[in-house]
């Protein structure tokens, strides 16, 4: 079931306990967050106990663009059970096929997957994709950007087509590329937002001799220092040649500006260019998880 006003108390004791807050506190943040329109508690997803009183497991669908969400990881008390689970992120995904999400995926550390969740995430019709590291880094701790051969221009300046043909140029090759098939979603969904309303820094073209070949996406919230580097790509022609070293730093100094503290980005286990860049650059590994998307057509 959905999370309703009846229940919303319950809802903020139990992730209290799991993110060790006050009740109160949550509850807060929650009230504020509805009051803003940022949640709708038809996107919060919730078993209770026997007595229909106490909140025991919750999901939550989290719309990061036009047609495009992710679910948060399964959180409860205890280990959770295979049909609970399965129960939650099939309710979560008939929500997100009554919005248009088109593309909807989930998360799952590995020290949080039990053969219960495995099983949960098969039977609602998803299926692993990608295991994915993640860092944690903060950016005083980074390397400054230093000499580059790029000179960069933001998208205010080059104009938005320009913008998708480097996505999608830049997406061949890679295990982290992205879908320009959708046209303009495709930026939205890597900004979470428009890009009208953002710092025109935020999504910027490195050009070579006058030559476009390499986009950056940087996103930070200065409200809590969080920041990342949603897509970074070089165009086929000019990899194996140290530029993506110079594009990642330009890509951090760039956080840096937007007024981030804390680096946080990932990438698949399988793309060893970019494991070996986060290497270089000091990222400090935070944990390891596996990424499963809804089948298409699979209620």
């Amino acid at each position: 079931m959905h999370l309703d006003s009846s229940h919303l108390v319950a809802y903020a004791e139990l992730v209290a306990s799991l993110q060790d807050e006050k009740p109160s506190a949550v509850l807060e943040r929650m009230q504020s967050q509805i009051e803003a329109g940022d949640l709708d508690l038809k996107d919060v997803f919730v078993a209770l106990d026997r007595t229909g009183v106490e909140v025991t497991d919750i999901v939550r669908l989290v719309r990061i663009g036009k047609d495009e969400a992710f679910l948060t990881q399964w959180r409860g008390r205890g280990s959770g059970t295979r049909h609970t689970i399965a129960a939650l992120l099939t309710e979560a995904r008939a929500r997100a096929d009554e919005l248009g999400i088109r593309d909807l995926s989930t998360r799952v550390y590995d020290d949080r997957m039990t053969d219960a969740y495995r099983s949960a995430l098969l039977d609602a019709g998803f299926t692993s994709t990608n295991r994915r590291v993640e860092y944690r880094t903060p950016l005083s701790q980074m390397p400054p950007e230093g000499e580059s051969r790029f000179v960069w221009k933001t998208m205010t300046e080059t104009g938005e087509d320009l913008v998708l043909d480097l996505l999608r140029e830049a997406s061949i090759g890679t295990p982290d590329g992205v879908d320009t098939s959708v046209g303009s979603t495709a930026i939205a969904n890597l900004l979470d937002g428009d890009y009208a309303s953002m710092d025109p820094r935020t999504v910027q073209v490195g050009f070579l001799d006058g030559t476009a070949a390499a986009v950056l996406f940087c996103v930070a919230t200065p409200e809590d220092g969080w920041s990342t580097i949603t897509f970074m790509g070089i165009v086929p022609s000019q990899r194996r040649a140290g530029l993506g070293t110079q594009a990642h730093l330009h890509g951090i100094a760039t956080l840096r500006e937007l007024g981030g503290v804390t680096y946080h980005d990932g990438t698949g286990e399988s793309n060893e260019a970019m494991l070996r860049l986060f290497a270089k650059q000091g990222c400090v590994e935070s944990n390891r998880m596996e990424e499963w998307h809804a089948i298409p057509g699979r209620p």
